[in-house]
């Protein structure tokens, strides 16, 4: 696969199969062995490892309907199913008397096997997908991505995850202490995760305080390795508190710096903000970073007006932001982008 600026549409299908799908079942194919290969190594129970495989299924099953019950649709969100999974390892591991510390390394190594081939499996699908760039990925209608972002340049968030993992999955397996293993890939991909936050571009996510819910997180489970190592239970304890001292600063910082027009936030609350259609005195609305948006009808067309208090409101970007009030309220309509007196530009609706 490579990637240009030019138009590149991933497969949907891979050997007949739907792409998530094949690259959901070859991760968690590729995560048993590995999860296997590290018990054996340390000469550690399989079959206790193999009630936890069973375990870990289950719970990522159940997990997964759980959420279409209570959100209405199919959701599965990393970061739930890594807590649960080493949670019911830890309390499986103990109930058997097992070594715990040990099969949480095979567990969580297994999982970041998995989570490689199923960010793989994102990549083509078209979820979890990144923020417009100069180049990378372009999605096509087949694809679950909004309209406002179709066969727009979108960075491949999720190519550069897989790798992270993949790396940090190689890395942790050379380390022979129990735990060790366990606490560098948790607390690893809490960084990355923390990171590559900013790179992600799908809408839906919740925000607090200027911080993603993935990124908030990253700082509790990084903050509970650490915890646990200062307590004696893992080791490393310097280096894990460290990386929470560094990830306590990152937060900060990214919740003082201004987001892109589009950035999920801001899209986010576009979404909230715009103004109904309405025949009278239009309703002005801002946004946070200063888009002035109103609405209303004439001779039975909708027509919005967008602006900014400095008057820098660019043609690139308000005809972004219309891609995004076309998505948001006529998804089945076309619009014109036609720039008015002093910086404001009107989207006619077709």
């Amino acid at each position: 696969m490579r990637w240009t600026t030019k138009s590149f549409s991933p497969p949907q299908r891979v050997w007949g199969m739907p792409a998530f799908r094949f690259w959901g079942v070859l991760g968690l194919v590729v995560a048993v062995v590995v999860a296997v290969a590290v018990c054996a190594a340390r000469d550690v129970s399989l079959a206790v490892e193999g009630a936890i495989v069973v375990a870990a299924v289950l719970t990522f099953c159940t997990l997964a309907m759980a959420m279409k019950v209570l959100i209405g649709r199919e959701a599965l969100i990393y970061y739930h199913h890594e807590i649960a999974v080493l949670s019911v390892t830890a309390a499986l591991a103990a109930l058997l008397g097992a070594p715990v510390l040990d099969h949480l390394d095979a567990t969580a190594l297994g999982l970041g096997a998995f989570l490689v081939f199923g960010r793989i499996g994102c990549l083509f699908g078209g979820c979890c997908h990144g923020r417009p760039a100069r180049g990378g990925v372009r999605y096509d209608a087949a694809h679950p991505v909004p309209l406002y972002l179709l066969g727009l340049p979108l960075f491949p968030v999720q190519a550069l995850e897989a790798a992270l993992v993949a790396l940090l999955v190689v890395v942790a397996a050379t380390l022979s202490e129990p735990g060790a293993a366990f606490a560098l890939y948790v607390t690893g991909y809490a960084v990355a995760r923390f990171g590559l936050e900013e790179l992600r571009g799908d809408l839906w996510r919740p925000y607090r305080l200027g911080l993603s819910a993935a990124q908030w997180t990253s700082l509790a489970v990084a903050t509970v390795i650490a915890a646990l190592a200062l307590a004696g239970v893992l080791p490393g304890a310097g280096v894990h508190v460290a990386v929470v001292a560094a990830l306590a600063v990152a937060a900060l910082v990214v919740r003082r710096r201004t987001p892109a027009l589009l950035a999920t936030q801001h899209v986010h609350e576009l979404s909230v903000l715009l103004p109904g259609l309405s025949p009278g005195r239009a309703d002005v609305r801002q946004t946070s970073l200063g888009v002035r948006c109103s609405a209303g009808v004439s001779d039975g067309h909708a027509h919005y007006t967008l602006s900014r208090p400095d008057g820098d409101l660019g043609a690139d970007d308000a005809g972004a932001l219309a891609r995004v009030i076309l998505w948001l309220r006529h998804p089945d309509d076309a619009g014109d982008v036609v720039a008015g007196a002093a910086g404001t530009y009107h989207l006619l609706i077709r």
